[in-house]
């Protein structure tokens, strides 16, 4: 008789253990804020697809998607869906996000050698007709282009470039002294070593 009353005790105690491990734990309510059936289903005591989520990441609904997870259960979406639980953090965007447009790349212009090559040219052709008006401004402008390109020229160290540009974009201005190129780099060079302190090359 004793033995089958502590099995009947025993058996009991299990029971009871079972189902209060299923049952909702205050504490976890207390803490997001909800009621016990906003995780568990009322009868028989089970987890929901809330509390699975919630086991799951950590004991919080961080990212948690009410809608989605509902039907990925097979489920309605539960009762009580706001508030939000104290843990809910809005769910990360599914879609990968899109690098940034690149900036189109500045067309590249002739290099500093092809440049030089049409300076000499047009600057030779001018030596056989000195009067011809054409040929100068010409001249004048392809020497302007050099300049500009010198003053440009990343691979050419400052204390060197900035001279050389200056010293034939003045030449350019001697033959043209209206040269807009010429006048625009020309100031804006001297203005750089007059703004640093420094003494314009000659």
């Amino acid at each position: 008789m004793i033995r089958s009353l502590t099995r009947v005790a025993l058996s009991g105690v299990a029971l009871a253990l079972m189902v209060s491990g299923a049952q909702a734990k205050p504490p976890f309510a207390e803490k997001e804020g909800k009621k016990c059936n906003y995780c568990h289903a009322p009868a028989p005591p089970k987890l929901g697809y809330r509390a699975l989520y919630y086991k799951m990441h950590n004991l919080s609904f961080e990212s948690f998607d009410d809608a989605a997870e509902a039907k990925k259960a097979g489920v309605d979406v539960g009762p009580d869906p706001e508030p939000k639980p104290k843990s809910w953090t809005a769910p990360k965007s599914a879609e990968p996000e899109k690098p940034a447009p690149k900036a189109p790349e500045a067309p590249k212009g002739p290099s500093v050698a092809e440049l030089k090559k049409k300076s000499d040219a047009t600057s030779a052709a001018l030596a056989k007709k000195p009067k011809d008006a054409k040929l100068k401004l010409a001249a004048a402008q392809a020497m302007a282009g050099l300049g500009h390109g010198q003053m440009l020229d990343q691979s050419v160290p400052p204390r060197v470039r900035y001279p050389q540009a200056l010293a034939t974009l003045r030449k350019a201005k001697a033959l043209d002294p209206k040269n807009k190129i010429a006048l625009e780099d020309i100031k804006a060079i001297e203005d750089a070593y007059t703004s640093m302190g420094m003494k314009i090359p000659k």
